[in-house]
C-alpha cells in the first residue's frame, strides 16, 4: 500500500476498531482464556486478515511498514488479537513465498472469501527453539498423500483456526537445512487431539494449549515447497519484527492509560492533580523517551526490510525485538507503579497488560540469543537468528 491517502484511512480504521470493538472485549478473552472470535470477525469484516495476502489475490497487500502499525494499533485494542492476527499473517506470507498458483488461490480465498484463519505450529515440549531449530514432528509419504505424526506445544488459535501450518521434520532426516517442511492440516482432520490446557499467566485470549498428531493423513498437494525452502527466505525472522510490534502496542496502551490517570486523578491534602508531582513526571518522561526510541528503531527495521538479504532481516528483527522487549516491560510494570495500588486491580486494564507482555516476550528467540546475535553481527560473525539443527555451525 503505497498511496499515503490510503495507508492513513486504513490506520485510522484499524485504531477505531481496536479502540471502540477490540479493547471492551479484550478482559472477556482474558478471563476466560478463550479465542477472541469475535474480533476476529470485526478484522475479517474489515479486510485485514488479508494483510500479508498480495492485491492479486484480492488481500490488502500492504508492505512491512504499514503492515507493523496495523499490528500495533490492533494490539493497542487488545494484544491477544493483535498476536493472533500476526502469526495468521506471517502463514499467508509463507503461502505467497512457497505456494503453488494452485495452493495460492485455494488458500487465499478461504481468507478473503470467508474470514477462515491460519495458525503457524512450531513449537515442541522437548525442543528448546531458541537453542537450535529442531523439529521432532514427522511427515512422511503416503499413498495419495503425507502423514503427520508427533506432538506440539503452545499451538495458537486451536480450536479456532480452520487450518495449521505445522512444523515438520521429513520422516528419517535430522538436519532441518533439508528436511524441514511445512505441513497445511486444516482442523478438522483425523488423528489430531489437544489436552485443552491453558491456564496461564498472560496472553491467555491466544488459547495455545499442546497438541497431539497421531497418524494425519493430508492430501499431496498440503506442503508447502521443497524440504528445507522455509528457511531461506526471510519470512522466519519476521516473526519477531511482528511480535515487537504487539509489545510495543501493548506498552502505548498502558502508557496512554497512566497519564490520563494521573491528570484525573486528584488527592488530599493538596487537592492537585498526580500529574503534578515530579516523581511522576519524571516516571512519565523516561517512559516516553524510552517508548520513542523503540518505536523508531520497529520503524527503521521495517522500512529497510524489503530489500534487505536474509542476515540482514535477522539482524533488523533481532533490534527491534531487544528494544521493544526491554521497554514493554519497563513500561507496563512502571505504568502500575506510577497509578498506584488501583493498577493492580482487574477492572484495571494495566494489570493485564503486564501479565500480557512478561509472557509473550518468552516467545523465541530469547533475549540473550538476540542480543549474543546481534554482537556477532557487529563483530563481522554473521549468524542466522535461529540455529538450524544438523547444519553447519551446529
Amino acid at each position: 500500500m503505497s498511496d499515503s491517502a490510503d495507508r492513513r484511512t486504513l490506520l485510522e480504521t484499524v485504531g477505531t476498531i481496536a479502540r471502540d470493538r477490540l479493547a471492551p472485549r479484550a478482559a472477556w478473552y482474558d478471563r476466560d482464556a478463550k479465542n477472541p472470535t469475535e474480533s476476529w470477525r470485526d478484522l475479517a469484516g474489515e479486510g485485514l486478515l488479508a494483510s500479508a495476502i498480495p492485491r492479486a489475490y484480492g488481500g490488502l497487500g500492504l508492505d512491512m511498514p504499514t503492515y507493523v502499525e496495523v499490528i500495533r494499533l490492533t494490539a493497542k485494542g487488545c494484544a491477544n488479537t493483535a498476536m493472533t492476527l500476526h502469526m495468521h499473517s506471517t502463514v499467508m506470507r509463507f503461502i505467497d513465498a512457497l505456494g503453488t498458483e494452485h495452493q495460492k488461490r485455494r488458500y487465499f480465498e478461504e481468507v478473503v472469501k470467508h474470514g477462515r484463519l491460519f495458525g503457524s505450529w512450531g513449537s515442541e515440549p522437548a525442543v528448546s527453539l531458541s537453542r537450535s531449530l529442531l523439529m521432532e514432528t514427522t511427515v512422511r509419504e503416503d499413498a495419495g498423500g503425507f502423514v503427520v505424526d508427533g506432538v506440539k506445544h503452545f499451538c495458537t488459535m486451536a480450536l479456532g483456526a480452520s487450518y495449521y501450518m505445522v512444523w515438520c521434520a521429513v520422516d528419517g532426516h535430522s538436519d532441518m537445512s533439508k528436511a524441514l517442511l511445512q505441513a497445511l492440516v486444516p482442523a478438522n482432520a483425523l488423528g489430531i487431539a489437544t489436552d485443552g490446557k491453558w491456564d496461564t499467566l498472560g496472553m491467555r485470549g491466544t488459547y495455545s494449549p499442546s497438541v497431539t498428531f497421531t497418524n494425519v493423513r493430508i492430501g499431496r498437494d498440503a506442503t508447502l515447497g521443497p524440504p528445507g525452502t522455509a528457511l531461506q527466505l526471510g519470512i522466519l525472522e519476521s516473526f519477531s519484527l511482528g511480535y515487537a510490534a504487539v509489545y510495543l502496542g501493548i506498552s502505548e496502551a498502558s502508557l496512554e492509560y497512566a497519564i490520563d490517570y494521573v491528570k484525573k486523578r486528584v488527592v488530599k491534602p493538596d487537592n492537585i492533580a498526580v500529574a503534578q508531582d515530579p516523581t511522576v513526571q519524571r516516571h512519565i518522561g523516561d517512559l516516553v523517551l524510552h517508548l520513542d526510541a523503540a518505536k523508531l528503531v520497529l520503524t527503521d527495521s521495517a522500512a529497510r526490510w524489503e530489500n534487505a538479504d536474509l542476515t540482514t532481516r535477522g539482524d533488523l528483527a533481532n533490534r527491534a525485538k531487544v528494544l521493544a522487549t526491554e521497554v514493554a516491560l519497563e513500561v507496563t510494570s512502571k505504568a502500575i507503579q506510577v497509578v498506584g495500588g488501583r493498577g493492580a486491580y482487574r477492572d484495571f486494564p494495566l494489570e493485564r497488560a503486564f501479565r500480557d507482555v512478561r509472557t509473550a516476550t518468552l516467545m523465541p528467540p530469547t533475549m540473550d540469543r538476540m542480543t549474543e546475535t546481534i554482537g556477532k553481527t557487529a563483530l563481522g560473525l554473521a549468524e542466522g537468528m535461529f540455529r538450524i539443527s544438523g547444519g553447519p555451525g551446529t
